[in-house]
């Protein structure tokens, strides 16, 4: 009994050498990776949302898998229907400022059924008088006109939308004033965009927008004229060398013609030969020096009806500044 007891006990011995031998590696290992564990939540982590990684930018080991994306992604509808629902929260170029609700034309209830043929003359009329509850007064049919005429001179001018927020802020304005009453809508809308052009430094004049809107220049400026007086609006003067551009442009001058053309402008300013005067007159009359020092053949009554300058006012210039160039 001795010598089994002893067996026994000498072989649990050895049986737990060896488990600790096993073991000693195993421990080590943990102690280690805990180790390059406690490096790496110290290390700078990168998050990669389209595998679902996070991963340790030293070692580049995969620290955690399978994450969930609670980013609010600002383009999740740029591509899509309801783009509209970003940017201004309040949009001023629509009357009712993006806040009213629109029933459907199609006559199906919210799961895509449609209704029943006794519903049918119900939701008409309740979206008849629905479409009526947006424009409930004058004002506001007087408003929704003027918005909608702006939309079309957007289109046709390629104008902004900050533009057309900035026309329809200065129509509103011009409403709370009673400065509309007894006035054209078309001409106050012409008034109130070649405003914000001119706020913003857009290159419109009076003709174009007179001339897509179907009203008379005289028209137009005297509503301009008008809200310059009530309003108290800041506007600047236009600078001379966006009409050079745009004139150049619409003529088809060479590039050395044009440079030409800004550089002589540049002379007369220095010499304040052109304080006072119109911009368009100055650039038709700067452009007609550049075509003949560069040797361009055009004529003083083409360039005045591509500037809506007249050829009087362009000779009179010339006169004026061929002495100083």
């Amino acid at each position: 009994m001795g010598f089994c007891q002893w067996t026994n006990a000498w072989f649990c011995k050895v049986i737990v050498l060896i488990f600790y031998m096993l073991r000693e590696p195993i421990v080590q290992e943990l102690i280690s990776n805990n180790r390059e564990i406690l490096s790496c939540i110290e290390s700078i982590k990168i998050t990669d949302f389209e595998t679902g990684e996070v991963i340790c930018q030293d070692c580049g080991k995969v620290l955690e898998e399978k994450i969930s994306n609670d980013r609010k992604d600002s383009n999740m509808f740029s591509k899509s229907e309801h783009a509209s629902h970003f940017g201004s929260k309040s949009p001023l170029r629509f009357h009712d400022m993006g806040l009213a609700t629109i029933i459907g034309r199609f006559n199906h209830d919210s799961t895509g059924k449609p209704v029943t043929y006794k519903m049918r003359p119900v939701m008409k009329r309740i979206r008849f008088w629905d479409t009526r509850s947006h424009t409930k007064t004058s004002a506001d049919r007087n408003l929704r006109t003027a918005l909608c005429e702006m939309e079309k001179l957007k289109e046709k001018l390629s104008l902004s939308d900050a533009i057309i927020e900035r026309s329809a802020y200065i129509y509103r304005k011009a409403a709370r004033a009673q400065l509309i009453r007894g006035r054209s809508i078309h001409g106050i809308v012409g008034a109130c965009v070649y405003a914000a052009c001119r706020e913003v430094d857009v290159t419109r004049t009076i003709v174009d927008i007179s001339k897509n809107l179907q009203q008379s220049r005289n028209s137009v400026a005297k509503n301009y004229r008008l809200l310059l007086q009530n309003l108290k609006l800041a506007i600047s003067v236009p600078d001379p060398v966006r009409c050079i551009i745009k004139i150049s442009n619409n003529l088809d001058i060479p590039e050395n013609t044009k440079r030409e053309a800004i550089d002589i402008f540049d002379i007369l300013k220095k010499k304040n030969l052109i304080a006072g005067k119109k911009p368009n007159s100055v650039a038709a009359a700067v452009i007609y020096i550049a075509t003949i020092k560069t040797g361009v053949n055009l004529s003083q009554s083409k360039i005045s009806k591509v500037s809506g300058v007249t050829s009087v006012t362009v000779r009179n210039r010339y006169k004026e500044y061929k002495k100083h160039v």
